[in-house]
C-alpha cells in the first residue's frame, strides 16, 4: 500500500520547517515514492513565518492542503504544482480542511477559529472557539493576519476536523478536548494527553495525543472505547516523539501507521514536557503498530542528509488508483 503524508522539511535555523512537502510513501518499506516541495509566496506570508502542509482532505477529484495562510489545491496526480490557492488576510496557522456543506471547514489555529469557506475562496462563516472566554482576544476584520508569523500563545489551539452523523467536530491541543461546533454537545476529554489528528476508522473514531497515544471512541455513544500507550509497544522507549498523523491498515482493523516527528527543544518547553534520564533525541518516522497484539511491528525513518529532518502532520492511505 500506499500513503499520503503531508509535512515540511526542517531547517537548521527554523525546526519547524522551511519547505513544504507532500510525500507519496511505500507503506511497506518507507521509501520515498514521489515528493512535491513548496513555498507560498512571499506576498501571502510574513518573512520568518515556518514553511509546511499540515492538515488535508480530497474533494470533488481535487486534493485541498493547508499551509500556514493559504490552501493550496491539485488538481491533477501525483501533485507536483497546485492548481489555484485561496487565501484570505484572516488566514494564519491553518491546520486542517475537510469539504463542509459546499464548501470547506477550516481549522484557523492563529485566530482560534474554525472557518467555513467557499471553494471560490469567499468567506461564509466562522466558528469563535473563543466564544465562551471572558479574556479572548478580538478579531480585526480590517487587519491582514498572514502577515504575522504566529499568534501564540493560543487559549485551545484547534488541530483536525472531523464529522459525525452531519455534526462538526474540532480537535482543540490546548484543553485535551474534541468539541461539536454545530450541535450542542458533550465535548469528548483525553485525560491520557492532548489530542491531535481524529479520524473514522473501522467503525471507531481514533484519536492520537502527542505524547504517543492512540484514543478510540465509539461514534454513536461518544464514549472511550479504548487507549493506549503506544510507548509500552516499543521496548527501551519513553519519548517516540510528537505524534499527529494516524490511518489505519484496510488488511488489518487492529494495525495503524503513526507519524511522530523529532522533538525540538523549543516544542519540550512550550508544552510542558521535559527530556529526561539522557534519552537521545527520537528521529522523525511513521511506525506501524499492532494494538490488539500490543506490538510494533515495523518503524521507517523519514530523515535527510542535509537537515535535521521531516516534520510531519497528517497520514492517508492511498486507493490503489493513486498509487505512483
Amino acid at each position: 500500500m500506499q500513503l499520503l503524508v503531508s509535512g515540511a522539511i526542517a531547517g537548521r535555523e527554523d525546526l519547524r520547517g522551511v519547505t513544504a512537502v507532500l510525500c507519496i510513501v511505500d507503506g511497506e518499506s518507507g521509501e520515498v515514492l514521489h515528493r512535491c516541495d513548496y513555498r507560498t509566496p512571499a506576498e501571502l506570508r510574513a518573512p520568518t513565518q515556518k514553511m509546511q502542509f499540515t492538515g488535508f482532505s480530497f474533494h470533488h477529484g481535487g486534493l485541498y492542503v493547508c499551509s500556514h495562510t493559504e490552501v493550496v489545491y491539485f488538481e491533477e496526480w501525483p501533485p507536483v504544482e497546485p492548481s489555484g490557492r485561496m487565501s484570505l488576510p484572516g488566514f494564519n496557522d491553518l491546520h486542517h480542511c475537510i469539504p463542509w456543506d459546499q464548501g470547506l471547514a477550516i481549522a484557523n489555529t492563529g485566530l482560534e477559529t474554525v472557518d467555513h469557506v467557499s471553494l471560490e475562496g469567499k468567506l461564509l462563516g466562522r466558528w469563535d472557539l473563543l466564544a465562551d472566554f471572558a479574556e479572548a482576544r478580538e478579531i480585526d476584520r480590517q487587519f491582514d493576519y498572514r502577515r504575522l508569523p504566529d499568534t501564540k500563545p493560543h487559549l485551545v489551539h484547534g488541530n483536525h476536523l472531523w464529522t459525525r452523523k452531519g455534526e462538526l467536530w474540532v480537535t482543540q491541543l490546548r484543553t485535551a478536548r474534541a468539541v461539536c461546533l454545530t450541535t450542542d454537545r458533550r465535548p469528548l476529554s483525553f485525560k491520557m494527553g492532548m489530542p491531535h489528528d481524529g479520524r473514522h476508522s473501522g467503525g471507531r473514531l481514533v484519536f492520537t495525543t502527542t505524547n504517543g497515544h492512540l484514543a478510540f471512541v465509539d461514534p454513536d455513544s461518544l464514549r472511550l472505547i479504548a487507549s493506549y500507550d503506544l510507548s509500552a509497544m516499543v521496548p527501551g522507549a519513553r519519548i517516540l516523539g510528537w505524534c499527529r498523523g494516524v490511518c489505519g491498515d484496510p488488511l488489518h482493523p487492529t494495525r495503524f501507521f503513526v507519524g511522530f516527528s523529532f522533538i525540538r527543544g523549543s516544542r519540550w518547553r512550550e508544552y510542558g514536557f521535559w527530556l529526561k534520564h539522557g534519552q537521545r533525541p527520537v528521529p522523525t518516522r511513521v511506525d506501524v503498530f499492532d494494538v490488539a497484539r500490543g506490538e510494533r511491528l515495523r518503524s521507517f525513518e523519514m530523515t535527510l542528509p542535509d537537515a535535521p529532518g521531516y516534520v510531519l502532520f497528517q497520514l492517508e492511505q492511498l486507493p490503489e488508483s493513486l498509487w505512483v
